[in-house]
């Protein structure tokens, strides 16, 4: 947030953050969870803080993504609709920290090349480290083989670290060329953590969300392809460049549905999980 982006999307500058989103080693964890959520499938909404003029954020989310504009208050609050899923912005004085994020979009699995054509004719997308990229594609296009997907990487004016990711596994090709309607869902929402492990057990224990992919003893990335909730550590990205910045707490809240009703808030930080019953 008033920050140069251009300086952040150097390839040098990014690989630990990726590492960060998406890492690959394995830990062992046993516990049973006491609380059946099994039937969560999707991020409804979340609820970020922005230093950035909600008029800025007005520009990109509508004009640059194609999204609609779900309520509005006086310049202090947003709620943009991004297909099945909301993402509410909620302004704070400078002075008080420039709050950044990361969450992703799913999109049809079929549509990451049209994706990638659409966005680069609005914004610059983040270069994709060696480890993560796959010969048959674009170098700007990175592919996490332990999800079966691709994703591009780019940036709002807040810094907000934004993906389309394209899901194999979710078989939910489409016809046509990548337009706002195929901006399916929020299917990711970082929170960012000093004990990875330990907080996405939390999740598990109180919450019943499963470590995705299921067959992964690694326990970051909670849920399913159709809503994650990623813990991630507070690594530096962006270390070769003039303006390197840390993944940081700033107050997040996201809303899941579920089986049944239940909030969630983590123990030494300001994150809270709401859990709304799946009516149908």
């Amino acid at each position: 947030m008033g920050i140069t982006r251009r300086k952040f999307v150097k390839d040098t500058s990014i690989g630990m953050m990726l590492i960060a989103l998406h890492p690959e080693t394995y830990f062992p964890y046993n516990a049973v969870s006491t609380y059946d959520n099994s039937q969560t499938d999707l991020i409804h909404n979340i609820r970020l803080l922005t230093s950035t003029p909600i008029i800025e954020m007005k520009e990109f989310y509508i004009n640059k993504l194609g999204l609609s504009v779900q309520s509005e208050k006086d310049n202090k609050e947003i709620t943009f609709i991004a297909g099945r899923s909301t993402i509410t912005f909620i302004k704070i004085d400078n002075t008080l920290g420039d709050p950044w994020y990361h969450f992703a979009f799913n999109i049809p699995e079929n549509k990451i090349l049209k994706a990638r054509a659409w966005q680069l004719k609005r914004s610059e997308l983040i270069p994709t480290p060696k480890r993560l990229r796959d010969p048959k594609f674009p170098d700007d296009i990175r592919h996490f083989r332990n999800w079966n997907a691709h994703s591009v990487f780019f940036l709002d004016p807040a810094g907000n670290v934004l993906e389309y990711i394209a899901r194999h596994n979710l078989k939910n090709g489409d016809e046509g060329d990548f337009s706002s309607k195929d901006i399916l869902n929020i299917s990711e929402i970082g929170f960012v953590v000093d004990d990875q492990e330990k907080e996405a057990q939390e999740l598990h224990y109180n919450l019943g969300l499963e470590v995705y992919p299921r067959n992964s003893n690694f326990w970051w990335s909670m849920g399913n392809e159709n809503g994650l909730l990623l813990c991630l550590p507070k690594r530096i990205w962006g270390e070769n460049t003039d303006n390197p910045r840390r993944f940081n707490v700033y107050a997040t809240e996201a809303t899941i549905v579920g089986r049944t009703d239940k909030e969630y808030r983590f123990s030494n930080f300001p994150y809270c999980v709401n859990v709304i019953k799946n009516e149908m």
